[in-house]
């Protein structure tokens, strides 16, 4: 098939803002898109040389997987072995036996499903090395059913190839809002089902799906398609709706791009040397950029200063470089010399050593034991979300809607008692945390709990659906029969949110309803317990406590005096953990005081609890 430049400069215009937004450029909040436009350019690819070798009756399923072999594995299976290597050598037990596992999955093209099935609100998506492979495992995933489709449609329906593609789109379109409906937003971030229609697109371009445009007409598009695509890097962020609706912004200005921008002004723009040097390389790139990013953030810490973040770029581009020249291009070249049977059963057992190698290194790690059992103890507390006391702590999938488990238990959790003051913790998992010590506190009240990872109480409500529902309960009328004698507010807050947790104090104080706003938790820059044990081990625990946020104590001394002013009661958080500006690492029962980057365990909820006046938890006494 004939190399088109432009969109070897497409791709360099997908893995750039990748690139940037994971070194923690926030100036573009969509660069995470990039991977939209590679399944539309992927899809576009395929099919165009499918149907080329249909059309010529050359066409076979053995010699497609073949190229797709020698195209995607033996970079792929490299960077993994590398990967291997250099967390066997530096990386924690819990942290290489969690990344020997994906490396498994990845080799074995099911990346995508096992990280939709690990990858929670308390993750850290930043220290997990391989969780960009997410999008490999899609891709080949389709490439195994797509060639069988294709087959089907060119003997029994070839001239009904463009409708199927198009009824396919709308399906797939169709699942990814269904599973954003129904709470499922991490299934249709990850799964192909809910991705297939942005490959399709591509392939409904190669098959002449897009109509037909005059010589006037096709600038217009492809320069609208390139606007498209650069919106999406700057309106769409982390919190949009995702992949649908706000992936058809890049989906579409990529096709657009393609079937229209062979020649003309974006043509040359996209066709400058440098784009399409970046662009032959992007395989290669976007493999090795996440995990240098996500190993540098192992050993530095999470927050990438503007020298960091140009070393973590200069060192992917070095590896990519190398990983193109040395594997990428002799691997292709050489590959076709080979039979094919050779090169379908070597791909084959190289996907099952990598694999069955990385599943021995985790059980390895798994019995791992560290000499020093102060940090071994440290470093369970990593696995603490989903630890006996974890559970009992949030309630997840009870009490607390996740992205995993959304369902919420109204009559468990929500539900007023006449007999006994009812005090409701309304917020997200930062109030979760608190509600178990909050009761065990309030001796004789009935504490209720509402809330949902990642839903902070603002009103109106907004988020997703499961953060909807559930802050809709909170904010509505409460079934049951008493009266709520106090709300306490409580969120990872954002700048953004104040005027809506404004919103939010004067529309329980108008039913006259006490409000109490618990303001932002410490946090560090990674998980405290990996901060503890780096510490422990260099026997400096300024180490850790050089790894405190900024950002929460500065939006907590905003905060104050805006809650204050309604009337409402504000504790400052940071103030009640580190009375004089000295946060304590250590829960009094020697754990760590937050098992992840900001939410307390339980030993330290409770400390956190008893150290709050008790006026500004408990029920409002009812007048008689």
């Amino acid at each position: 098939m004939q190399y088109r430049n432009d969109i070897a400069g497409l791709r360099a215009l997908a893995v750039l803002p990748i690139l940037l937004i994971h070194a923690g450029l926030t100036a573009i909040p969509g660069g995470f898109i990039g991977v939209d436009i590679f399944f539309v350019i992927s899809g576009y690819l395929i099919s165009r040389i499918i149907l080329k070798e249909m059309e010529a009756g050359r066409f076979t399923l053995a010699g497609f997987y073949r190229r797709r072999a020698l195209r995607i594995l033996p970079a792929l299976l490299v960077m993994l072995a590398v990967v291997l290597a250099v967390g066997w050598w530096r990386l924690f037990p819990q942290d290489m036996r969690d990344l020997s596992w994906s490396t498994a999955a990845t080799a074995l093209s099911g990346s995508n499903i096992w990280f939709w099935r690990t990858v929670n609100y308390f993750g850290d998506a930043e220290l997990t090395p391989l969780l960009h492979t997410w999008s490999l495992g899609v891709e080949e995933q389709f490439y195994i059913f797509y060639p069988l489709l294709l087959i089907a449609l060119h003997r029994w329906l070839p001239k009904r190839i463009v409708a199927a593609l198009w009824v396919i789109v709308a399906v797939s379109l169709a699942a990814g809002f269904a599973l954003i409906a129904v709470n499922k937003a991490a299934a249709a971030f990850y799964l192909l089902p809910a991705r297939a229609w942005e490959l399709g697109l591509g392939a409904l371009v190669a098959t002449g799906g897009f109509p037909k445009l005059g010589e006037r007409a096709k600038p217009v598009a492809a320069w609208l398609g390139l606007a498209l695509v650069i919106a999406g890097l700057f309106v769409i962020t982390e919190e949009s709706a995702f992949p649908a609706p706000w992936a058809l912004l890049p989906c579409a200005g990529t096709a657009l791009l393609i079937a229209y921008g062979e020649t003309g002004g974006t043509a040359r723009l996209l066709s400058l040397a440098p784009m399409r040097f970046v662009g032959d390389i992007s395989y290669s790139l976007y493999l090795w950029h996440w995990p240098v990013m996500a190993f540098w953030r192992f050993e530095r810490g999470l927050t990438l200063d503007a020298g960091e973040m140009a070393a973590t770029i200069a060192i992917s581009f070095v590896l990519a470089v190398l990983s193109y020249r040395l594997i990428e291009q002799p691997f292709l070249e050489r590959g076709k010399a080979w039979a094919t049977p050779r090169v379908l059963w070597g791909a084959v057992i190289a996907m099952l050593v990598v694999a069955g190698a990385a599943a021995a290194l985790a059980v390895q790690a798994s019995k791992a034991r560290i000499g020093d059992p102060r940090i071994e103890r440290i470093l369970t507390y990593l696995d603490y979300d989903f630890s006996p006391e974890g559970e009992l702590q949030f309630k997840s999938g009870l009490c607390m809607a996740d992205s995993i488990n959304p369902h919420f238990d109204v009559g468990r959790c929500a539900t007023l008692r006449p007999d006994r003051p009812n005090v409701m913790v309304l917020g997200d998992s930062h109030a979760g945390q608190v509600v178990q010590a909050i009761a065990e506190r309030l001796d004789g009240a009935h504490v209720l709990q509402v809330t949902g990872s990642g839903c902070r109480p603002v009103w109106p409500t907004a988020g997703e659906k499961r953060c909807t529902e559930v802050m809709d309960i909170g904010f509505g009328q409460l079934p049951g029969e008493g009266r709520l004698g106090r709300v306490i507010l409580s969120g990872r807050w954002h700048d953004e949110d104040i005027d809506g947790l404004l919103r939010a104090v004067r529309h329980f104080q108008a039913r006259g309803v006490p409000v109490t706003v618990l303001g932002p938790s410490v946090e560090y820059d990674e998980p405290l317990p990996r901060l503890l044990a780096r510490a422990v081990a260099r026997g400096d625990l300024a180490v850790a406590r050089a790894g405190r946020a900024q950002e929460p104590i500065a939006l907590d001394r905003r905060l104050v005096p805006q809650v204050r002013s309604t009337g409402a009661t504000y504790v400052s958080m940071q103030d009640v953990e580190c009375p004089k500006g000295v946060c304590p690492l250590f829960a009094s029962d020697g754990s760590p005081f937050h098992f992840d980057y900001g939410h307390y365990t339980l030993p330290a909820s409770r400390q956190i609890v008893a150290a709050i006046p008790l006026e500004a938890l408990a029920p409002a006494q009812t007048k008689p």
